[in-house]
């Protein structure tokens, strides 16, 4: 009875067991209250999850990292400053500031902590100031390298994102600029400071004590485990806009929340957050098993080249585990044929076959190598467009031949000598071995003689009838030695 009880539980657990794994991950995204969100892979770029990421909001206060990561490309923190009587006054009476006053000295370090940890309005201007020259210059800047890092979808009008309806941004373009300034040079020392101190400078005798607001890499009730920093915002119009990075074993994503109440902003970015780090898994698109092409280059309508476009890596895609690679698809867009001087970006992009509620169906577009002829740097005719016979290439492969000819000669020749070795020492070992058994059994002397002139032979005169008698057969040294 108690054998079939055990069968029975068996059979239950291996029944429950794929609820069971099932249950290890959610299927769907989470709900949250952020009017648009996203969550983007900031190794790759990859978007995770979204929610009306595209949508054109107000930034707020999360402008300055654009601010900062500026600041720290185009100038030495190490930099003095005087504040001027716009950079301090210009902004909001009630807005964050740190009271900086005209021709107050400061260094750009400063200006950049004041502004990444306290948010100060003014410290921003500050660094517009001491970087473009002028906060009308800076801002230009700012919507230059919005360009350079494809945040199309973006506008600045000040450093510091004190509400202006024409300064407006995107999740997902906040997503981007994150992720490059988070690949700027000491970025990251501002990114998730929690606190510092300005010393006294001349117009300020005490030092300023500043403290980070973002509540989810300090100890508070929003801590979040694996948290690598982040910034806030605040307007009455945008409402609570966040930007906040965390890690988990190799994995490093970046989530951005705009349009949230206080609270909702912490709740939103932790639940996104756990639900990407448990359900979304590395998958890895060998070289191999991705597709190369070869196109003809012409001339008119005459062939005279042709162009390899391949892979040049492996792709690494974060998928959700309800997702395999077959589940993939696999767009190539290559041209049919290349003319000289156009234009060519072959690029390969990878979206989900159907429609999907626990993931962004489209997983990105990868650029694809382009090659002449296998020569990154073939030389083209400034007139005519086609190609130049580079008799250096003919050189390039006959000294390739001559080399492995000459390797290829000289394993044969090490060949050569361990085989004459080999046979020399054989042949040493033999003798050596043929010495030593004559010293085991020494041969007599009667027996070296009768070896050496063989049996004695007697003539013995036949009788009358022509018979000769019986002789007795000489009897060697050896065999008289054996009797």
């Amino acid at each position: 009875m108690k054998r079939y009880a055990a069968l029975f539980l068996t059979v239950i657990m291996v029944l429950f067991l794929p609820f069971q794994a099932s249950a290890a991950y959610a299927v769907e995204i989470p709900v949250t209250a952020s009017q648009t969100s996203v969550v983007m892979d900031i190794s790759t770029g990859q978007v995770l999850v979204e929610k009306e990421m595209n949508q054109k909001m107000y930034p707020a206060s999360i402008t300055k990292i654009m601010t900062v990561l500026l600041a720290l490309e185009n100038a030495d923190p190490a930099t003095g400053h005087t504040m001027s009587y716009e950079a301090s006054h210009s902004i909001d009476s009630g807005s964050t500031h740190i009271a900086l006053t005209e021709g107050e000295q400061i260094t750009l370090k400063d200006l950049i902590y004041a502004t990444m940890v306290a948010s100060a309005n003014d410290a921003a201007n500050g660094i517009a100031e001491c970087v473009g020259g002028s906060i009308e210059q800076f801002v230009a800047m700012m919507n230059e390298k919005a360009k350079e890092i494809g945040a199309v979808n973006t506008h600045f009008v000040n450093a510091n994102g004190l509400h202006d309806p024409d300064h407006y941004t995107t999740a997902y373009d906040m997503a981007l600029i994150t992720q490059y300034a988070l690949g700027v040079e000491g970025f990251r020392d501002y990114w998730c400071a929690e606190e510092y101190t300005i010393q006294p400078t001349n117009k300020q005798s005490q030092a300023r004590n500043l403290g980070t607001q973002h509540s989810m890499f300090v100890e508070s009730q929003f801590t979040y485990e694996g948290c690598t920093g982040g910034k806030l915002g605040y307007t009455e119009e945008a409402r609570h806009t966040s930007v906040t990075s965390a890690k988990r074993g190799d994995l490093e994503l970046v989530c951005v929340t705009m349009s949230s109440q206080k609270y909702e902003k912490y709740e939103d970015t932790a639940a996104l957050f756990d639900y990407c780090f448990d359900s979304f898994d590395k998958v890895t698109l060998s070289k191999r098993s991705l597709k190369g092409f070869v196109i003809p280059v012409l001339d008119g309508d005459i062939q005279v080249q042709e162009v390899r476009i391949y892979p040049d890596n492996s792709i690494a895609l974060e998928l959700h585990r309800q997702y395999g690679v077959d589940d993939l698809n696999l767009e190539y867009q290559v041209p049919e044929t290349y003319r000289y001087g156009e234009e060519v970006t072959p690029s390969l992009k990878i979206t989900l076959k159907s429609e999907s509620s626990s993931m962004y169906g489209d997983l990105g577009s990868f650029p694809l190598q382009f090659s002449l002829n296998d020569t990154a740097s073939q030389k083209v005719d400034a007139a005519t467009g086609l190609p130049v016979k580079d008799n250096t290439v003919f050189w390039k492969n006959l000294w390739n031949i001559l080399k492995w000819v000459a390797i290829i000669l000289a394993v044969l020749v090490v060949l050569f000598f361990l085989l004459v070795v080999s046979v020399r020492v054989r042949h040493f070992l033999y003798r050596k071995k043929r010495k030593n058994r004559r010293v085991r059994y020494p041969v007599t002397a009667g027996t070296q003689i009768a070896q050496r002139q063989g049996p004695v032979h007697i003539y013995v005169q036949p009788d009358a009838a022509g018979r000769r008698p019986r002789t007795k057969r000489p009897v060697s040294g050896t065999q008289k030695n054996r009797r």
